[in-house]
């Protein structure tokens, strides 16, 4: 069994108490890319926004 990936605004520095889990790191950016776009005005699609945030998963 897998162990699920979590990733919080907060590991970012950012102040948002927005958390999800998923099973695998692309389906946890899923469903952190419209909260990271609207929420943080940050583009998902730019390579250096997806490092930052696969950074911060755990």
């Amino acid at each position: 069994m897998q162990e699920q990936k979590t990733f919080r605004c907060k590991d970012l520095g950012l102040a948002c108490e927005f958390e999800e889990k998923a099973e695998d790191e692309n389906e946890l950016m899923r469903r952190i890319e419209g909260h990271i776009q609207t929420a943080h005005q940050m583009n998902p699609e730019q390579p250096e926004v997806q490092e930052k945030v696969r950074k911060a998963m755990k």
